[in-house]
């Protein structure tokens, strides 16, 4: 079987690859469909499960001035 080999693989691929290479067939095949898998189908930033969620009443300000009033600053003297 001819061998392809890429120009200058990356220093991951390359690590990967050493882990990698000596799998069987089989689960070679099994990654190739899971990374291939990923590539048609990325996963969804989780951080925009939360966007258009919040729901409130009070206007931006009145949030904003909530957190600054909510903050507990403790002025005690440390002593080192």
């Amino acid at each position: 079987m001819a061998t392809n080999t890429l120009a200058s693989p990356s220093p991951t691929s390359v690590l990967y690859w050493d882990k990698l290479k000596d799998l069987s067939n089989d689960v070679k095949l099994e990654l190739i469909s899971m990374l291939s898998f990923s590539l048609v189908h990325p996963k969804e930033d989780w951080t925009e499960s939360f966007a258009g969620k919040w729901q409130d009443d009070r206007t931006t300000e009145e949030i904003i001035d909530d957190i600054h009033a909510a903050r507990n600053t403790m002025m005690r003297e440390v002593v080192l």
